[in-house]
């Protein structure tokens, strides 16, 4: 079975949610979000969303947990 962690996501689409993501070997969550990730997690409630970033994980205390994801949009020129 698949080790996972529960981060929490700050701004953006789920603000306030934690996010249940798989964690790799050694124990790390994804360093990003993207929209995909969202959309298979979240679907239809995200339809009237603005899902043009992504969330960054970000370490609370050194490297390691806890850590928070946050909402970063993307920029346009």
């Amino acid at each position: 079975m698949w080790q996972r962690a529960d981060v929490p996501a700050v701004g953006g689409p789920v603000d306030g949610r934690n996010l249940l993501v798989p964690t790799n070997d050694e124990g790390l969550p994804p360093e990003t979000i993207d929209q995909s990730w969202l959309w298979i997690e979240y679907g239809g409630e995200l339809l009237d969303a603005d899902v043009d970033g992504q969330y960054e994980l970000e370490s609370q205390a050194g490297a390691g947990p806890p850590w928070v994801y946050v909402w970063v949009p993307n920029r346009r020129p």
